[in-house]
């Protein structure tokens, strides 16, 4: 039985896409929908040279942004009556939604997809190819243009 869907947001028409198809599959199931983003983790050194100090601003500017795409995927569940839960979390953005899902004991993955191409799969990879390599549970990918 599906009880708790994971759906990562990024803020993407691709991932709002992917939390439509989940809203209603929970509504179909009574199950609770937790939204999950994930902050990569990125050294200072790569983003600046070393010779200049590295500030926690960025990090603050992205926990902010974070918690923003959180709040505005809420509000466009409106009045979902199964709850729901917001997380942020810092890291690689597979494995904390594979770690996240397992130690929330997720039923279900609904993940968005942007629709690379094979070339750019190839040399970027795709967070939904590695969170269904990764995950334990199914995982469901929305694909498309994002458009709609």
């Amino acid at each position: 039985m599906i009880s708790k869907i994971l759906v990562p947001i990024d803020g993407s028409a691709c991932s709002l896409k992917a939390l439509r198809q989940a809203k209603q599959l929970a509504e179909k199931l009574h199950a609770r929908l937790d939204l999950l983003t994930v902050i990569p983790e990125i050294s200072a050194t790569e983003q600046v040279p070393s010779a200049y100090v590295y500030s926690s601003s960025g990090d603050k500017t992205m926990i902010k942004i974070a918690e923003e795409v959180l709040e505005k995927a809420k509000r466009s569940l409106g009045d979902f009556e199964y709850g729901v839960t917001t997380t942020y979390l810092f890291g690689n953005v597979a494995k904390e939604i594979v770690s996240f899902s397992d130690n929330q004991k997720s039923d279900l993955i609904v993940i968005g997809s942007r629709g690379l191409g094979a070339f750019s799969r190839t040399l970027l990879g795709s967070v939904s190819q590695k969170v269904t390599n990764l995950s334990k549970v199914s995982v469901m990918v929305v694909k498309s243009d994002c458009n709609d």
